[in-house]
């Protein structure tokens, strides 16, 4: 089963995700900030990534680049209510593969989803 690991402080952004996924059969763990999804890519890595930008104790730039920090390779789709261009040029360079703006849409999740994962239909 695949597995998506969400870090979001807002626990109800975590639930709508989980259960958008859940219903797509994705196994989901969640963490509530930066620090405790790390502690999730100490050992057996997620295949997925579902990561907030602005989040207290440690943000989604700062968990970005200590995965890179890390050569912790995981897909990582970004989740902001707005973001910068300049924002967006440092997640991509610190290998976000894709952006979802808040509120999130099942729609644009799921493809979203398919198509970092590769999977047909996408």
């Amino acid at each position: 089963m695949t597995r998506v690991l969400i870090i979001d402080d807002s626990s109800f952004q975590r639930k709508i995700i989980s259960s958008i996924l859940t219903a797509e059969d994705y196994e989901i763990i969640s963490a509530q900030n930066g620090l405790e999804g790390l502690k999730y890519l100490a050992g057996d890595l997620p295949d997925l990534m579902v990561l907030d930008l602005l989040m207290p104790q440690m943000d989604g730039i700062e968990v970005l680049a200590e995965m890179r920090e890390r050569g912790i390779q995981v897909p990582v789709i970004v989740l902001t209510a707005d973001i910068q261009d300049s924002t967006k040029q440092k997640c991509i360079e610190l290998g976000a593969a894709r952006f979802i703006n808040k509120p999130v849409k099942k729609d644009e999740l799921s493809a979203t989803v398919r198509e970092v994962l590769g999977v047909k239909g996408a």
